[in-house]
């Protein structure tokens, strides 16, 4: 397992390349999304269908598309390269397509839920050992597993974990809070610990844009804004280190004030920030059909890689991304900082770019009480241990 040292060096030279690669518009950051199929069908699930699904399966991209792609991502830059799904290891043929992109020299991350491990991959990675896998942790019990995801996996997937670390792979275990697993934080936040600095959990979870067309946000799994605020308050108080490093954040928030600007109705022309993450800057996604966009969770824009091959493909998407713009309140609120708001997140939301999310201001409301009431508790808490020395 990597130290906590060279994880944070290793995570400040891939911020200081993708800065100069967003100066160059270099895409030095790419995804595959490999596939659309999966073996779970999770509730929440953005994107994906039945591992037997044969029209979705007749339509990905093959091994030579994914290869001729990577060869022309190469020479214009791409550097970092995340292998996802679907379940990216439903492929009958991933082992071909890894071993081949790995001899090409790209720094290979995979997104996996880890329920479908076999010794083939294993014999694989210890040959070709990528530099991290992220395992998606979606409850502490087989249980939870069930309702979630439709399949009894808990022992499959934390016995992955176990034999990638043994394995001197760096393991990241990601978690998205849903009204199914919610419950499960404190025992997954556990699990997580005892095996793995890295870890990953958030309350939000995106409307499932790509499975209708145009805007849905609707999510059957998808924990009110006002939980969805708690429950970041509580993911904080499991992940930082220290009570005062949890105090000290809290305090931070509650001092930017009120939230968004309510009252501004009429913007005219007025103009919100550009969009800020590196998605069409330095970063793109390329779906399981061979179409390029600024982020998975977005569904435009987008350009037919196979069509227009890959240089072309990305520098329209570049030209588009230039535009989009962030809606104009979130310029000036002083909960932005905060809630992370992004393109995918406000075209997912409100099918604008341009328009605010409601979810996130109310979600940030949310969370700004239960810090309050936290902080309140812990300082509470100090007082009587003092008083008891």
């Amino acid at each position: 397992m990597k130290k906590r040292d060279d994880i944070n060096h290793e995570a400040a030279i891939s911020w200081y390349l993708s800065q100069k690669a967003a100066r160059a518009g270099s895409p030095v950051n790419g995804t595959f999304e490999l596939t659309g199929r999966c073996n779970f069908s999770c509730k929440m699930c953005y994107v994906h269908e039945q591992e037997n699904s044969d029209e979705w399966k007749e339509k990905e991209l093959s091994v030579s598309d994914w290869l001729d792609i990577a060869k022309e991502a190469k020479q214009a830059g791409l550097l970092y390269l995340l292998l996802t799904g679907g379940e990216a290891m439903v492929r009958e043929d991933f082992v071909e397509l890894y071993e081949a992109l790995s001899q090409m020299g790209f720094r290979l991350v995979i997104n996996t839920n880890g329920s479908m491990l076999t010794s083939e991959i294993e014999h694989c990675f210890k040959k070709y050992p990528p530099a991290r896998v992220n395992v998606s942790i979606y409850g502490a019990s087989e249980e939870t597993y069930e309702n979630l995801c439709g399949r009894r996996a808990w022992r499959k997937v934390t016995d992955t974990v176990r034999k990638l670390i043994s394995m001197g792979i760096s393991v990241r275990t990601t978690t998205v809070l849903t009204t199914y697993n919610c419950h499960d934080i404190e025992k997954i936040y556990e699990f997580d610990k005892s095996q793995t600095s890295l870890i990953e959990m958030t309350p939000y979870l995106f409307p499932p844009i790509r499975l209708k067309q145009g805007h849905s946000g609707e999510n059957v799994a998808r924990l009110s804004a006002e939980e969805a605020g708690k429950y970041m308050v509580k993911r904080d108080y499991l992940l930082f280190d220290s009570r005062e490093e949890f105090i000290e954040k809290g305090r931070r928030f509650l001092k930017t004030g009120t939230g968004c600007p309510y009252e501004i109705q009429h913007l005219g022309n007025a103009q919100g920030d550009e969009s800020r993450c590196g998605a069409g800057r330095h970063s793109f996604w390329i779906t399981w059909n061979g179409k390029m966009r600024p982020c998975g969770l977005m569904t435009y824009p987008e350009a037919d890689v196979r069509k227009l091959g890959f240089d072309k493909a990305w520098k329209q998407i570049k030209d588009e991304v230039s535009k989009i713009r962030l809606p104009y309140e979130c310029k000036t609120c002083k909960h932005s900082q905060f809630c992370n708001i992004c393109a995918a997140i406000c075209q997912s939301e409100t099918g604008r770019f341009d328009q605010r999310p409601d979810y996130l201001c109310q979600m940030s409301e949310s969370a700004k009480a239960a810090y309050a009431e936290a902080i309140k508790m812990l300082q509470g808490l100090e007082k009587k241990e003092e008083a008891d020395e």
